[in-house]
């Protein structure tokens, strides 16, 4: 594992548990908004990262405070041996929730197959069409696809989410979103606030008017069991 950080105590990225979460290096995806740039490319920021030893053991007598385990990125399914960390972990006996882009539906299946997730949330960037330019390089939009259709039919619990930046995510861009996913458990919309990013001089200052969100909630909400908006103020 390649993993650049952890924190110890978050009632926020594993949704309806007290979770630590373990942030991996790497990342397939060049998204000009990504908010996370030395762990996507830790040797351009002389980021370090280590193999996660020291993290395993901090979790190890955390049993009983802590319930659950996000691991996040950069992108964690790069890691081959991912699913062997993962057992260390509910070894262990905590539950288990994977952030990816979903790139890598492969390795989903094999998390899911393994009983080693129990949680997934999966960064769902732009409408087809404009995913490219959202993931900032050329990708095969069949994988995200075969992602969604692997999350949605999972039996664990999931969310999407899109992170709404103006000049890469649309009012229309979204609507198309909506009906890629139509009737999946939770969908969530993310404000983008511009304090860190991987490509500024291409990523716009100006987020979106809170009224933008409130819209698209209105317009959108019935369509999923629960949708909600994040960061907006």
């Amino acid at each position: 594992m390649l993993v650049g950080g952890f924190q110890g105590t978050t009632l926020i990225d594993y949704p309806g548990k007290i979770a630590s979460t373990i942030f991996t290096c790497g990342c397939n995806f060049r998204c000009p908004f990504c908010h996370n740039p030395e762990l996507v490319l830790p040797e351009k920021h002389q980021f370090p990262c280590s193999d996660g030893t020291e993290v395993l053991k901090k979790l190890d007598g955390r049993q009983g405070f802590i319930e659950g385990i996000c691991i996040t990125g950069g992108e964690p399914t790069l890691n081959k041996d991912l699913p062997d960390y993962i057992r260390s972990i509910k070894d262990m006996g905590f539950s288990v929730k994977l952030d990816t882009n979903g790139y890598k539906p492969e390795v989903i299946e094999e998390l899911l197959r393994d009983n080693l997730i129990d949680a997934i949330a999966m960064d769902f960037k732009s409408s087809f069409e404009n995913y490219s330019k959202a993931c900032g390089t050329d990708i095969d939009i069949d994988l995200i696809k075969e992602s969604i259709k692997i999350i949605m039919n999972s039996g664990i619990q999931y969310e999407f989410r899109t992170t709404v930046v103006p000049e890469y995510v649309s009012a229309e861009d979204i609507d198309k979103i909506v009906e890629y996913i139509k009737g999946a458990d939770f969908y969530a919309l993310q404000q983008f606030h511009k304090d860190k990013v991987l490509a500024p001089d291409v990523v716009p200052d100006i987020p979106y008017e809170k009224q933008f969100f409130y819209d698209m909630l209105e317009k959108h909400k019935g369509k999923f069991r629960k949708m909600e908006l994040r960061g907006v103020f």
